[in-house]
């Protein structure tokens, strides 16, 4: 699903972070942990296709991100929210499909019970917490099933009874393909992989 190969982002002369190789299938879920300012956001960006200043190669299902135009290869969610508040949580979620079946509106209806999001037909967005806007973040990006989900800093938005729910969530898309990168500044549990940034250099665990 995902190679990263002899990867490397130098500013100003000076390295930010570097590795020889990461590597994960379809359906996985990794952790990349490491502190403040190690490079981790720039890692997802690069993978995202946002950033192409780097070295080495990024392949998704052996293509790289500029490959895929027309179909969404990748998602990242950052701390910037991206919603619209005046919008029900409903029309939120499904804004990016082009197609709403049946099945798709019931496993929204589900992901939602699991968010313990409420009234999703009628409540606006703004009326959410932070924390449940990153929720619903994370439903919209699961229901679209792309080949990759890239969540920066996880452990920011919530709280361990809430992240576990966000993993019970994330785990839909996972089951159908998906693969999840995410990263925090210590190590979380429900991973099935894990790497760690140290010294500028992303070794596996």
């Amino acid at each position: 699903m995902l190679k990263i190969l002899y990867f490397g982002i130098t500013l100003d002369d000076q390295r930010i972070i570097a590795t020889d190789k990461i590597e994960i299938g379809n359906g996985v879920s990794m952790l990349l942990f490491g502190d403040n300012s190690t490079g981790k956001s720039l890692l997802l960006q690069a993978i995202n296709g946002d950033l192409k200043n780097y070295d080495g190669d990024i392949l998704i299902k052996e293509k790289p991100p500029i490959f895929y135009k027309k179909r969404k290869k990748s998602i990242l969610l950052e701390n910037t929210l991206h919603i619209l508040d005046q919008e029900t949580i409903w029309k939120n979620i499904l804004i990016p499909l082009p197609k709403i079946s049946s099945r798709i509106q019931k496993k929204v209806v589900d992901l939602c019970d699991i968010a313990n999001l409420k009234n999703i037909r009628t409540r606006k967005a703004k009326q959410l917490s932070f924390s449940q806007k990153k929720i619903l973040e994370i439903i919209r990006a699961v229901i679209q099933i792309p080949y990759l989900i890239l969540i920066d800093d996880l452990d920011n938005y919530f709280d361990l009874k809430k992240r576990n729910k966000a993993l019970q969530i994330l785990a839909y898309a996972i089951d159908n393909g998906s693969s999840v990168v995410a990263t925090s500044k210590t190590k979380l549990d429900g991973f099935q992989e894990y790497f760690r940034i140290q010294n500028k250099k992303v070794m596996k665990l």
